[in-house]
């Protein structure tokens, strides 16, 4: 329903009767969301484990602001831990897809 959640904190019960979007509902028919393209062109990935949370988070934000500063992206993300980039490329792939529109 256009809210960003934590799926380890909601029920599936809690989602009922709500439309979903995961990772995999984002982008067109065969062509990448301009987050997840982001993420690609800005090495903003390593080991790909937070990277699902961070396109989520960074799809959530930009919806809800077209042009967030540095400060306001790395706050869009910060309840999402990586373990291997530093942010910085993640940073720079949310601001990519900002560009992008």
């Amino acid at each position: 329903d256009g809210k960003s959640v934590k799926a380890c904190t909601v029920f599936a019960v809690q989602a009922d009767g709500s439309e979903v979007t995961t990772i995999e509902g984002v982008g067109a028919e065969g062509e990448l969301h301009p987050v997840q393209e982001g993420f690609w062109e800005e090495h903003g990935l390593q080991c790909g484990y937070c990277t699902p949370g961070m396109i989520m988070s960074g799809i959530h934000l930009l919806n809800e602001n077209k042009n967030p500063s540095e400060q306001e992206i790395r706050e869009g993300i910060s309840g999402n831990f990586c373990r291997c980039t530093g942010y910085q490329h993640i940073v720079n792939a949310i601001q990519y897809a900002a560009k992008k529109g």
